[in-house]
């Protein structure tokens, strides 16, 4: 359990590093591994994106685990829960709770697999439904939060939904 509650820490860190950077607070074993990491799709000043990139994120981890100790993990880690909600991602609970029926009852119309990010996120039809649902089900900060998450998720995955949805 301890070695996951790192690996998440860790995983976090990426993008919480170039707020952190500025405040000389991230060990330089993270950052050697924030740097030699690639965040595509995401832009680098994407933080929301870098906060939910799976395959960045990753590669961070991977890096850290071999080059930081637990001291350095766990600093960096709690930095990056900080910037990660600051960018409008909560990593310990990024969906509200008005958005979560929203997400379980809606059906793809064209993936053929329901953990496809990239497909999910390409299905007009399936993103609108979920959207029109945050709309209606959430208000104020969660409304916010849901379509934050959203959008960066599908960045995150490759794809611009603000054309579907509107900006977030």
């Amino acid at each position: 359990m301890r070695s996951s509650f790192v690996v998440f820490f860790v995983a976090s860190l990426a993008s919480a590093y170039t707020v952190l950077k500025r405040q000389d607070t991230i060990p330089a074993c993270a950052t050697k591994c924030f740097e030699s990491s690639d965040p595509t799709p995401c832009a680098t000043t994407d933080n929301a994106c870098l906060c939910l990139n799976v395959n960045f994120l990753t590669a961070v981890t991977t890096c850290a685990q071999k080059d930081c100790d637990e001291k350095d993990l766990e600093a960096a880690g709690a930095g990056a829960l900080a910037f990660c909600k600051a960018a409008g991602v909560d990593l310990t609970n990024p969906v509200p709770a008005c958005a979560i029926p929203c997400l379980d009852t809606a059906s793809p119309t064209s993936c053929p697999k329901e953990d496809d990010g990239a497909c999910l996120c390409k299905d007009t039809e399936y993103i609108q439904t979920i959207d029109a649902c945050f709309k209606s089900s959430c208000t104020g900060q969660d409304l916010t939060t849901a379509e934050t998450v959203g959008s960066a998720l599908c960045r995150a995955h490759g794809v611009d939904i603000s054309p579907i949805v509107g900006a977030a």
